[in-house]
Formats: C-alpha cells, structure tokens, sequence
C-alpha cells in the first residue's frame, strides 16, 4: 500500500507543468521602448535610442548621468540628428531599460561600462553611419566614460564632457592622457567638477568652459549658447 502511494505521487508530480529556466530580460519600460538592443563583450544587454541620418553621416553617442537614462538626451539627439549627424543614446548597464543591478555594482563594474559604449560603436557602424568620424557627449559620471573610451579608440575624434570629475564611483581619468581636441564644461557652483575642469586646462588639448551659476551635467543646458557651443565644437572636431 505505501509503495502504491509514492506511485501515486511520483506521477502526480510528473503530471505538473514544468516551470521553463527564467531568461535575463530588460527592465520594465520607463518610457518609450527602445529602438534595439546591443549585447556588450561581457554579456549585458544595452537598450539604446537610434536616431538615425543618412548612411555614411558622422556619429555622435550621448552618455547619460548616474540613476538617469537615456530619455535625458531625447531632445538633444533630435537636435544633433537634423544638424546632419546620427545619434545613439544608450541607456548604460544598470539602467534604464539595460540589464545590470546598479546597487551590486563595484569600481570593476562600474569601469566596465565602457564596453556598453564599444557596443553602440558598433551598431553605429550597421547603421551606416561614418564611425571613423565619432563624438562623444557624457554628462557626470558619463563624462568621465566617455574621456577613458576615448583614449583607447581613435575613431573617436573628440568628446565633451560636461561636469567631469577626477574620479566618479571609481572611475578615474588622467586629465593629461587625451592627445585629441575635446570640450570640457562645468559650473562654479558645482565645486568638484570645478576644480576638475581647472585640472584639465594641463592639457593643450582641452578647450574650457566655465559657468557662473548652470549647476550639473545636463542641467546646464538651461544655459541658452551651450547648446550652439557644443554644435560649433562637433563640427570643427569630428
């Protein structure tokens, strides 16, 4: 009688549905959906926001600030977009839309992110647009993302970095070590992007921008000539 009954048991168990392997998926949309996603060399899914030009048109990628996303730059990557470049906007791992648990994250991590950047590169590229003519735009912690990836990739002509810091969440630059023209821009108020923005006018090839009273990152583009500013630098530079 007990044998008949784990009997019973076995093949009620056997009758259940089998629960399917849970897959990684995207964060819940906080916003519009994304025009794709790119897997990085180390495995994370990158939502990103394509907006596209004609083939062979320079190429711009914007990098958002930390706990922000890619919806930052919307209005910003139309803009750059009808002044003749295509534009990408990733949403960086542990963000947005992307994968990565952004509260686990260590300086290694965090380091990494850069390999999101190498990954937009490339989906720039099947679009069609001019990589060899790439700009960087990162704002806070983006910035300093955008400095480093440059110095290892010299189809990136030149970047902008606004509100930078001499080290972010581990994440440190060496103001020196960029031997490209790029932009640097920061506010007053904020002290510490001050005084790294102070730190980059070491090298010759950093052109400075300060302001009196513009506060962090995207925040200055309340400041109405940042805007035509960063349009005349891209097209002298990329």
């Amino acid at each position: 009688m007990k044998a008949l009954a784990i009997l019973l048991l076995i093949l009620i168990a056997c009758s259940q549905p089998i629960e399917p392997t849970p897959q990684p998926t995207l964060k819940p949309p906080a916003g519009a959906l994304p025009s794709g996603t790119a897997t990085t060399q180390d495995g994370q899914t990158i939502a990103y926001q394509m907006y596209a030009n004609k083939a062979g048109s320079p190429a711009i990628i914007l990098i958002h600030q930390l706990r922000r996303s890619r919806a930052d730059w919307d209005s910003v990557a139309k803009w750059l977009q009808k002044s003749g470049y295509t534009v990408i906007v990733p949403d960086l791992r542990g963000h947005g839309q992307s994968t990565g648990n952004l509260e686990t994250f260590t300086p290694e991590d965090y380091n990494k992110i850069t390999n999101d950047i190498a990954a937009m590169k490339s989906v720039l590229e099947n679009q069609g647009a001019n990589v060899k003519r790439t700009g960087i735009i990162g704002a806070s912690i983006g910035a300093n993302i955008a400095y480093n990836y440059a110095i290892t990739e010299p189809d990136v002509k030149t970047v902008v970095l606004l509100s930078p810091g001499l080290e972010y969440r581990g994440i440190v630059i060496d103001t020196t070590t960029l031997g490209r023209p790029f932009l640097v821009v920061a506010s007053q108020d904020d002290n510490y992007s001050a005084a790294t923005a102070q730190e980059f006018k070491m090298n010759t090839n950093a052109n400075v921008k300060m302001y009196e009273d513009a506060g962090h990152g995207t925040n200055m583009f309340s400041k109405k000539d940042l805007a035509p500013t960063i349009l005349s630098w891209l097209q002298e530079n990329v």
